[in-house]
């Protein structure tokens, strides 16, 4: 059997060894160790003492029954016990062994407590800590009441504020070791955290004004408009629990107050520009609707605006509201990108029949027959035949140049009037009253001279040539 040889160099290292460890521990001491030995009851910690120390393995047992720690592992731990030549930890007062003694050490050296809200009663929650039970205020269960059947069965860490009678009446506050808390926490993030750092978030509530989260277990929130860069921004699509990255936009230290953008951490909508094309159709959502026009949300936070004048080929529209509203599903085509101002127009794609897309440049110098829809102070918007708009300037209408336009026409009368020019492009038609009865009286003179030279010339004949062209040289100047 092989035999240990020690020198006088080994016998001084454990004599060394011997007197550095001891039992001059007691209940309620924090303690550090590492752990040297795992079994399905127990774990063993070298807390450098001549007796075990000894944990519970659920205390480092997860909810999935995983342990969390490993031979090998330092942890910090409180001397729950001392028996029978053994030392009984726990990393958390109230989670393995209590005694009414480690409880009063608890709250002579301030040191929270473990327990589970076990039932309601008068005025707070019975709470039992490791088996103990203690008294908790309603005003003393968060810092933020909720329903009280919210905190029932919970376990939570708690501050003893009271202790009388040998343990038998014990006063708990949740509240005050979470200020505590947050004090120290709050003394720590202003050494780290400024305006404009990049955070990760949890989302504690969603309300319809925007998201309340935590940063390192300090209330921020996140406004509605800074969610997206969409106008159509939704809280819904956010849960509690769920993780966020955010930018802190603004810090107040004194208020303890910190707003956070989701938005400013997204790429810039314009990025994805190039996925768009002028005359393309695409799927949006109506966003927003104002007087003029109705914005549009597309991909990627991408947004479009469509005029009123854009919104229907034949209506003549006086709210956008007779054709969409916020919220709306619709199909748009885009008409223009101004890449140096980062807009999008387009235009509203109805079930109507697009005139527009007949119209050719043969419609110029001909004559129609139009219904006057408005009466402006400018000039006549005119429906013609094939339900083009056009406009009519007053300086091109039949009437004296002071006469009072609004009183010289009816709304849904029948006027005739001479296309002068049409964009189908812009939807742009002008058209004057005057030229048509120009152009009239032309065909009328053609048509009389034509029949005039059939039958020979004659002094009347060419009498009534002279006139007809002293009358068009003085239409011409007026």
């Amino acid at each position: 059997m092989p035999q240990t040889n020690f020198n006088e160099e080994n016998f001084s290292e454990l004599l060394e060894q011997s007197f550095i460890k001891s039992d001059n521990f007691q209940v309620g001491d924090t303690v550090t160790g590492k752990v040297i030995l795992i079994t399905n009851d127990s774990i063993f910690v070298d807390i450098q003492s001549k007796s075990e120390a000894v944990i519970d393995s659920q205390e480092f047992t997860d909810n999935k029954g995983n342990r969390t720690v490993a031979v090998g592992d330092t942890i910090t731990a409180y001397v729950a016990a001392i028996k029978r030549g053994e030392i009984v930890l726990t990393s958390k007062i109230g989670k393995g062994v209590v005694s009414p003694d480690l409880l009063h050490i608890a709250y002579k050296n301030q040191l929270p407590v473990h327990g589970t809200v076990k039932q309601t009663t008068n005025g707070g929650f019975i709470v039992s800590i490791g088996g103990i039970q203690a008294f908790c205020p309603l005003s003393q269960i968060d810092t933020k009441f909720q329903e009280s059947d919210s905190y029932l069965n919970k376990s939570f860490d708690f501050a003893i504020m009271r202790y009388e009678q040998q343990g038998k009446n014990i006063i708990l506050s949740r509240r005050s070791l979470l200020d505590r808390i947050k004090e120290e926490t709050i003394e720590k993030l202003k050494q780290q955290l400024k305006i404009g750092d990049t955070v990760q978030a949890s989302v504690v509530q969603v309300l319809d004004a925007g998201l309340l989260v935590s940063v390192h277990s300090l209330d921020a929130f996140v406004p509605k408009s800074e969610l997206s860069h969409s106008r159509m921004a939704n809280t819904g699509q956010f849960e509690e629990g769920q993780t966020i990255t955010a930018k802190i936009i603004d810090l107040d230290w004194n208020k303890v107050k910190m707003t956070l953008s989701i938005k400013q951490t997204l790429p810039e909508p314009w990025h994805y520009i190039n996925q768009y094309q002028i005359g393309e159709t695409y799927t949006g959502t109506i966003a927003k609707i104002i007087k003029n026009g109705a914005f549009v949300g597309l991909e990627y936070g991408l947004e479009g605006f469509i005029p009123l004048s854009r919104m229907s080929y034949v209506k003549k529209l006086h709210d956008p509201h007779e054709v969409c509203n916020e919220g709306d599903s619709v199909q748009v085509k885009i008409i223009d990108i101004d890449h140096a101002n980062k807009k999008i127009t387009l235009e509203l794609l109805t079930s109507e029949e697009n005139p527009w897309l007949t119209v050719s440049e043969s419609l110029s110098d001909s004559i129609q027959v139009a219904t006057i829809e408005e009466i402006t102070a400018k000039g006549l918007v005119v429906v013609l035949p094939n339900q083009v708009r056009a406009f009519v300037p007053k300086e091109r209408c039949a009437i004296d140049r002071n006469a009072d336009i609004t009183k010289s026409y009816q709304v849904g009368a029948s006027i005739k009037v001479a296309v002068i020019t049409v964009n189908a492009d812009d939807r742009r038609c002008i058209a004057s009253e005057k030229k048509a009865q120009e152009i009239e009286e032309r065909q009328s003179y053609e048509k009389f001279i034509a029949s005039n030279t059939k039958q020979g010339s004659s002094a009347f004949g060419q009498l009534l040539k002279q006139k007809y062209e002293e009358m068009q040289k003085k239409s011409k100047n007026t």
